[in-house]
């Protein structure tokens, strides 16, 4: 079974009403979502509103919720919640994202709130209403950039730095062609500069900054490394990137993105992920996670695992956790290396801490035997297995959907990739911006992209999404899901309707609502261990 429609049965809708322009595209996609899953959605865009879902279930979708005020707008609400300022950190001044960010996250939150609502019924937790208004989607995103803004070591780091968009990726090479650079490994990206020949001070100064570009959304490169790439045709770019180790991808054009054979319609399905029966294995099911007296959250009780690394993986768990989850990191002996990126808030990342804040943690070397065996009796008990890992790595370590449904039948088995299979066995390493350049986003974001890590979130969105699809299928038929999403099924989602070709909104370049870094502020967030940790979008009575 390919695709597992776990609301079947279940009815959406939503009553008449004045229609509000700026949640239509959050509803519409919400419907959609919930619609590929089973449930039939009576044309919930006439109203702008979804109002109920399943039996005794009700939901609502609301604007601002006090983190602003007048109308509800994509552009005023990134302004209001400081991506605006964030976003254009790259360019000198704050400065729209110019696509419909939030209201696809939005829309992606508010379907993940209706599953979870319904799974939470199903097993017996007292749920009667799920509410989310909108602009707390835009906190989402805005978490590690809250926490690094308010973390205790390097705060003053954006007051004093230089704040220019003219040396920050992507370059261009000599035969003009735009491109993405990505390493993870200072000693590739050294590698990969001096083999084009680039001045050893200029590479060595700009490691750090290309390093942390993810966190802090700018990218102060030297301005050397701009003019080797463009003395360079792209072949010998990529001929070189090949030979190091680097990463290099060209940033296409969204008539560019709408021809490849992955995209939806070709594939069958606009969905940004896919559900699949799991292994049918011999032996007893294992009992379903009990649910804690005086439970409130839906996801009470129910256990993840992940082994995961970044952004996309833990912002996935991070949401379950939201809802509910017992979330615990499977880390290699050591720890996690994104602990010590800084800034730090005491002795661990702010932004580290800041997704990964009420998980627990647990160090195990999986590559031995004896760690292979320890990670089978964690997800023996565990109703969800999460992992980001590269393509092949699972096989490798023998850690398969088919080797955990040998030891848990009802396993719901989550794979967060970069690329799914679009690019084949041995695509680049898939992270948020080679993402952004391939999937069509940087060339409508002013043909640069963001520096913000719209992909990354998103991308943990969705697949939390799917986790919630599988665990609900989960506990419907008693058997186990594999779940597999990426960064570019995220990025389709974002540019759904730009793929289709309905709407032309995201080209414009608006006036941009008053907007400084100190919006940050203004997000919902708690102060936890030096640093600011946002907190969940949903409502729960």
């Amino acid at each position: 079974m390919r695709f597992l429609r776990a609301l079947e049965g279940f009815s959406v809708y939503s009553p008449p009403g004045r229609p509000d322009p700026g949640l239509d595209r959050t509803v519409r996609l919400c419907a959609e979502h919930l619609q590929l899953l089973g449930a039939a959605v009576p044309a919930p865009a006439a109203s702008g509103r979804i109002e109920g879902a399943g039996t005794g279930l009700s939901f609502g979708l609301t604007g601002w919720d006090g983190l602003g005020s007048g109308e509800v707008t994509e552009e005023a609400v990134q302004a209001r919640c400081g991506l605006t300022a964030v976003h254009g950190r790259a360019a000198g001044g704050p400065r729209p994202l110019g696509v419909d960010y939030v209201s696809v996250l939005a829309g992606v939150l508010a379907a993940q709130g209706i599953l979870a609502g319904v799974l939470g019924r199903l097993r017996g937790i007292p749920v009667q209403r799920v509410e989310l208004p909108q602009a707390r989607a835009a906190t989402i995103v805005m978490a590690t950039y809250v926490a690094t803004a308010t973390a205790d070591e390097d705060a003053d780091w954006f007051a004093t730095a230089e704040l220019t968009g003219r040396y920050r990726p992507p370059f261009r090479s000599a035969d003009g062609v735009r491109f993405e650079l990505e390493t993870l490994d200072p000693d590739r990206w050294a590698r990969f500069w001096a083999a084009l020949g680039a001045p050893d001070r200029a590479v060595s100064r700009s490691w750090r900054p290309f390093a942390a570009r993810f966190g802090r959304a700018i990218a102060l490169l030297a301005p050397e490394l701009f003019a080797t790439a463009g003395a360079q045709p792209f072949a010998r770019v990529v001929a070189v990137a090949r030979e190091t180790g680097a990463a290099v991808v060209r940033v296409r054009a969204l008539a560019e993105r709408r021809a490849d054979p992955d995209l939806w319609p070709r594939k069958g399905t606009p969905a940004p992920w896919e559900l699949l029966a799991g292994p049918v294995t011999p032996g007893a099911a294992r009992e379903p996670s009990p649910v804690p007296d005086g439970a409130v959250l839906p996801l009470s009780g129910l256990r993840v695992v992940e082994s995961t690394s970044r952004m996309q993986g833990p912002m996935a768990s991070r949401l379950l956790g939201m809802l509910g989850a017992d979330v615990l990191r499977v880390e290699p002996p050591g720890g996690d290396p994104g602990r010590g990126t800084p800034p730090m808030a005491g002795d661990c990342s702010a932004w580290f801490r800041a997704v990964n804040h009420g998980k627990q943690a647990v160090e195990i070397d999986f590559k031995t035997p004896a760690g292979r065996r320890e990670v089978l009796e964690l997800a023996a008990q565990a109703d969800v297995f999460l992992h980001n890992w590269a393509p092949g790595k699972a096989g490798q370590l023998g850690l398969t959907p088919p080797d955990l449904a040998a030891v848990n039948p009802r396993l719901v088995y989550a794979e967060a990739s970069g690329w799914g299979d679009a690019l084949g066995p041995n695509p680049p390493v898939g992270t948020d911006f080679l993402v952004q350049a391939h999937s069509g986003v940087a060339d409508l974001i002013d043909g640069r992209g963001s520096l913000v890590i719209l992909l990354d979130v998103l991308g943990g969105a969705v697949a939390a999404e799917g986790v919630l699809a599988g665990l609900l299928g989960a506990c419907r038929t008693g058997a186990g899901v594999v779940m597999r999403s990426s960064l570019l099924s995220a990025a389709t989602t974002l540019l759904l309707d730009e793929l289709r070709g309905v709407t032309g909104k995201a080209r414009r370049a608006p006036a941009c609502p008053p907007a400084v870094p100190a919006d940050l502020a203004t997000t919902d967030a708690f102060e936890h261990h030096g640093c600011a940790v946002v907190t969940s979008p949903w409502r729960f009575s």
